[in-house]
């Protein structure tokens, strides 16, 4: 018993640690999978495709984003290729991807929400290996005939 509550601990503690030394204002949601953070830059999320705002589900994304993330603090975790702020990964128009995390503890992945409700596409070409369980949550609301895969 003492041992899970002390390592029950110390996980909760380096959750904490890692969380607060990433934490951002969100200022605006732009679309479905870019953000605005605040000090005026914009990410787009790591790992997953959204469909412009002018397009039905597009909206629907930007929407669902917007009401969940717009005025939050949020735990956000940049793409690199080795570690270092010189190679984080970006998009064709400079933006840094990024993986963002809300909620209580940060726990709350954005674009698994957006891919379970069927949202959100996997970008394989913007996938790092960290998020290859995307894949089986895009199968998931693939099944289920959800959103985007309706039809």
């Amino acid at each position: 018993m003492k041992k899970s509550v002390v390592t029950v601990t110390v996980v909760s503690l380096l959750v904490c640690v890692v969380a607060a030394a990433n934490t951002r204002l969100i200022v605006r949601v732009h679309a479905g999978d870019l953000i605005e953070i605040e000090g005026g830059w914009t990410t787009r999320l790591t790992g997953i495709s959204v469909p412009p705002p002018n397009d039905p589900i597009g909206w629907q994304a930007y929407d669902f984003t917007k009401r969940r993330l717009e005025g939050q603090t949020v735990a956000m975790f940049t793409w690199t290729r080795d570690n270092t702020a010189a190679t984080i990964v970006r998009d064709e128009e400079g933006r840094p991807f990024a993986r963002i995390q809300f909620g209580k503890g940060f726990v709350t992945d954005i674009a698994v929400l957006l891919l379970q409700r069927g949202l959100a596409r996997v970008d394989m070409q913007h996938l790092p290996d960290d998020c290859r369980h995307y894949f089986e949550i895009e199968q998931a609301a693939r099944e289920e005939g959800v959103e985007i895969w309706a039809g």
